[in-house]
């Protein structure tokens, strides 16, 4: 599957990306190389693929309290903070 310029441009702007030409020709031509691995994955026997018929179950950690910094030291190691949380700056916004 090619991915062209058009779509490339469609996701930068949906992530706010600026990209020049250059950028976005680059993108299109890297993507179209990830697309098509997946698309070689699709072509590989499903009898190469067999796995274990049971999984294996994973193993969780126990739902248990810790300890916890007092506010103070937390507040003291931040650059800004108020009514007790961090004050950072703005990172996204729509213009």
């Amino acid at each position: 599957m090619k991915i062209d310029l058009g779509l490339v441009s469609k996701v930068a702007a949906l992530a706010s990306l600026e990209l020049t030409d250059a950028e976005r020709s680059a993108m299109a031509e890297q993507l179209t190389r990830i697309v098509d691995h997946f698309d070689a994955l699709r072509d590989i026997p499903d009898e190469l693929l067999a796995g274990e018929e049971t999984p294996r179950a994973m193993p969780l950690r126990a739902d248990a309290v810790d300890a916890c910094l007092p506010v103070a030291v937390v507040e003291a190691n931040a650059p800004e903070f108020a009514h007790g949380h961090f004050v950072v700056p703005r990172v996204v916004t729509r213009d």
